[in-house]
C-alpha cells in the first residue's frame, strides 16, 4: 500500500508470507553419514513486513535530493541451518524459529557542476527465537552442541555503510571515490568467533564519447586500494574452525563498452 502525501513525498507499507523449500543441496547428506537423502528437513516458512518512506527534492531544485527510510522484519518458523560442515560437505537442519529485523536508510545528493554524492546504511539484527541442538563433528548421529536462544544467525552482518562522490558529467572525464564498511559476522552458531568488521576504499576513472548515436565508454576502477587483508566470505559452522575465507588484494579492472541508439 503506498500514500502519497505530496508529489515528492511517498510513505508505504508492505506484507506477505514466504515459503522455501530445501534446495538439492540442502538435502543432499545425512548428518549420521548415512547413505540417502536427507529427507527429514522441512521447508521454512516467514511473515515478512516493511513500511518506510521516500522523498525527494521539486523538479527544477538547484540541489536534488533523494532520501528513503525503512523498518522491517521477518519472523520464519523452522528456519533451514547448517548442522555440519567438514571437508566440503554439508549437512542441513531445521532449527525452530528465528527474527530478522533492522532498518535502511539512503540518500542521494546531486550538486551543480555534476558532482553527485550517495550514502546508504543498514542495520540488521538477525537472532535465533528458539534454543535448539547442533553438532562439531560429522557423521553426527545425535546433536549435542547447544545453541541458546538469542544468539546472531552467522553470516550476517549487523551494520554496513556505504559512501561515493563522484563527478559525472554527460560527456567527457568521469570520476570518483568509494567507501565501505562492514560489521563484524559470526561464524557458528554459538557464536564463539566472527570475522572482523572492516573498511575498504575504491577509485574510478572513465570518459564517455558522444559521437552522433554512438555512446563510448571506458573505464579504470581500483578496489581495495589500501590492500587490507580481511575475510571477505566466511564458511559458516566449519568443522575444523577454518571460517575464514580471504577478499581479494587490491584489484584492477579496466572496461570498454558502446551503444547505438536507433
Amino acid at each position: 500500500m503506498i500514500f502519497a502525501a505530496t508529489p515528492d513525498l511517498r510513505y508505504y507499507v508492505s506484507a506477505g508470507k514466504g515459503f522455501e523449500t530445501p534446495t538439492f543441496n540442502e538435502v543432499a547428506y545425512r548428518a549420521s553419514g548415512g547413505t540417502g537423502l536427507n529427507f527429514t528437513l522441512k521447508p521454512s516458512r516467514s511473515n515478512n513486513v516493511e513500511a518506510g518512506v521516500k522523498w525527494r527534492t521539486a523538479a527544477g531544485s538547484a540541489q536534488r535530493i533523494e532520501a528513503s527510510a525503512a523498518v522491517f522484519q521477518t519472523a520464519t518458523r523452522d528456519e533451514i541451518v547448517t548442522q555440519t560442515n567438514v571437508g566440503g560437505r554439508s549437512t542441513f537442519q531445521n532449527a525452530g524459529a528465528t527474527r530478522r529485523q533492522g532498518i535502511e536508510l539512503a540518500s542521494s545528493l546531486a550538486l551543480p557542476q555534476n558532482w553527485l554524492a550517495q550514502l546508504s546504511y543498514t542495520w540488521l539484527d538477525a537472532r535465533y527465537r528458539d534454543a535448539f541442538l547442533s553438532c562439531v563433528a560429522s557423521p553426527c548421529a545425535t546433536p549435542n552442541v547447544a545453541v541458546p536462544a538469542g544468539n546472531r544467525i552467522p553470516g550476517i552482518a549487523r551494520s554496513a555503510l556505504a559512501l561515493e562522490v563522484g563527478w559525472r558529467p554527460a560527456q567527457g572525464w568521469r570520476g570518483g571515490v568509494e567507501a565501505r564498511y562492514l560489521s563484524s559476522v559470526p561464524v557458528n552458531d554459538v557464536n564463539s568467533d566472527a570475522a572482523g568488521s572492516y573498511v575498504t576504499t575504491a577509485a574510478h576513472v572513465g570518459y564517455v564519447l558522444v559521437a552522433g548515436k554512438w555512446r563510448f565508454i571506458t573505464t579504470a576502477r581500483v578496489d581495495n586500494l589500501t590492500g587490507k587483508k580481511y575475510a571477505g566470505s566466511v564458511i559458516v559452522n566449519e568443522g575444523n574452525g577454518r571460517y575464514f575465507e580471504p577478499a581479494a588484494g587490491r584489484t584492477w579492472l579496466l572496461s570498454a563498452s558502446g551503444s547505438y541508439a536507433f
